[in-house]
Formats: C-alpha cells, structure tokens, sequence
C-alpha cells in the first residue's frame, strides 16, 4: 500500500475496465486497495484494437500503414452510443460511491440526434449527472461539433457536466485545444466544463494556465499529466480548480497517479487534500 491512505480521495476520471486491472479483480476492490472512497465513472470501447496495433509496424511504408491503422482505429469505434450497462451495474453495487458520466458520440447526422439524444436524455433519467466526450474517438470538429451537445445538457439541466478529453489538433481532427475550450467556456458560461489531461505536456500545461484562467466554468483534471505541469496549473490558477483523476484502469495506474500529487513540492497536504477530494466534492455540489 502506497502513503496515500493518510488522504481521502475522489476519482474525478474513472473508468468500469482496464488493462491496469488484476486477473479477477473488480473495479471496486480496486478502489479500496488504494482508499479512493468515490469516483466519477463512465465506460469503455472494449475493442481488440490495442491487440492489433503490432501488424502496423512490421514494414517501412509508415504512411501507408498509419493510414491503415487510422481506418482500422475508426472502424473499431462504434457509430452508436457505447452501452453504459456497466456503469449502472458497478454504480448500483455502491451508489454511494459513484457519479455517472455518459460518454456520448455527438457526431450525428440530422436523422440520427432525435434517436441519439432520447438514449441521452433517458441516462440522465436513471441519474446520470456528466458527458464525457472525445474527439480522439469520435472525429468531430471542436468547438462547432458539440454546441448542439452542450445546449441540450443546459436546457435539461444546468448542473450536469462536460467532461471533455484534452487533444493536440492533427490532421485527422480538430483536437480540444485551450483557445477551442476557451470559446466554448465563454459561449456557454453556465456549462460546467472539466478539462482532462489538462498536462499532458508543459507546452499545454502553459496554453491551458495563460487561456483559461479566467473562466470559472472550467475545472482541470490531472491523469496522465506531467508533474511539473500540475505543478504550474497550481501556481497559475490556483488549486481551488484542480481535480485528481486517474484515467484508471484503463490508461493508467491509482498509485502512479496518486504519486504525483503527493510528490508535487512546496504544496501543502492541506491543499493536496483539496485536489485529491474536496474539489470533486465542490464541482457536484455534494
């Protein structure tokens, strides 16, 4: 057991499976074995994509196996909703523990959304209080691609969250880049809007602090972020606004992820506790 058990924590990136798991190992055990009390949770593709990743580098035509291997990645992505059956299942074994998130495809044709949003609309019937989205996964143009999105979720109901993915723009798809989040942020300035992997490097870390330090709407979500990065969204912002998450089990570990906030120098534990759980805590009103 790693020195976390001296703080509480909550999860504000959680997922219902992962490769990080044990054989015969259930989310929840998990949890407990490393003393994080409550998490936001949502679901997972559970593809054989990652399995196949090696026959795109057997040869040196990169570009043409890249090409391969972006199509072969899309095909692996299911065009409907992803079934959320397991999140309801692990969240009901504990509902004390968990805050549902929907990981919603907003890339639809007029034909699809009326479909599309009644599943949506019927998950934050059965309590579902976020939407996680990705343009990663789902190809849509950010911030265009979601406005339909985020004003469904403010007129259903102003207190459910975005949860959104941090991505550098490519030429495969417009990214969620910190001037893009800073439009919709100030577009939608009721939308509570999280901003994972807001360090995934220093160079974003830097964007993120400089760009949306001035929406209060907007929160910062630390798995898979660089130390360092954390550490100047903390000088930057302030702490009020951080959220530990892990992005576990699925694309990384609790305790590598807990260990960079315990590390973080010339940070108090009082404020580590505060990124580690009170500010989940504040965020969903609880």
């Amino acid at each position: 057991m790693i020195s976390s058990n001296k703080f509480k924590i909550f999860d504000a990136h959680f997922h219902t499976y992962g490769i990080f798991l044990k054989p015969h190992e259930d989310v929840i055990s998990y949890m407990d074995h490393y003393n994080v009390e409550k998490a936001i949770i949502t679901t997972i593709n559970r593809t054989k994509f990652h399995n196949r990743r090696k026959e795109y580098v057997s040869d040196g035509n990169l570009e043409d196996n890249f090409s391969k291997y972006l199509d072969d990645f899309k095909s692996m992505m299911p065009k409907e909703q992803l079934s959320h059956q397991d999140v309801i299942e692990i969240a009901n074994r504990a509902p004390e523990r968990f805050y549902k998130f929907f990981w919603f495809n907003p890339k639809l044709t007029p034909e699809e959304e009326e479909d599309n949003y009644k599943i949506l609309e019927d998950h934050f019937k059965k309590g579902f209080v976020g939407v996680k989205i990705h343009a990663g996964f789902h190809f849509f143009k950010f911030p265009e691609g979601i406005e339909k999105l985020a004003t469904f979720m403010q007129e259903f109901d102003k207190n459910i969250i975005l949860f959104l993915h941090s991505l550098p723009k490519t030429k495969f798809h417009s990214g969620s880049e910190p001037q893009d989040i800073a439009k919709l942020a100030k577009k939608f300035p009721e939308l509570r809007i999280i901003v994972g992997h807001a360090a995934f490097c220093m160079e974003y870390a830097v964007s993120v602090g400089l760009l949306l330090k001035k929406f209060e709407n907007v929160y910062f979500e630390t798995s898979c972020s660089i130390s360092l990065g954390i550490f100047n969204l903390i000088k930057t912002l302030g702490h009020e606004r951080i959220l530990f998450g892990s992005d576990s089990p699925t694309t990384s570990t609790l305790p590598i992820e807990i260990e960079k906030i315990m590390s973080l120098p010339r940070i108090s534990n009082d404020i580590k506790q505060e990124i580690f759980y009170n500010n989940v805590v504040n965020l969903l009103m609880l």
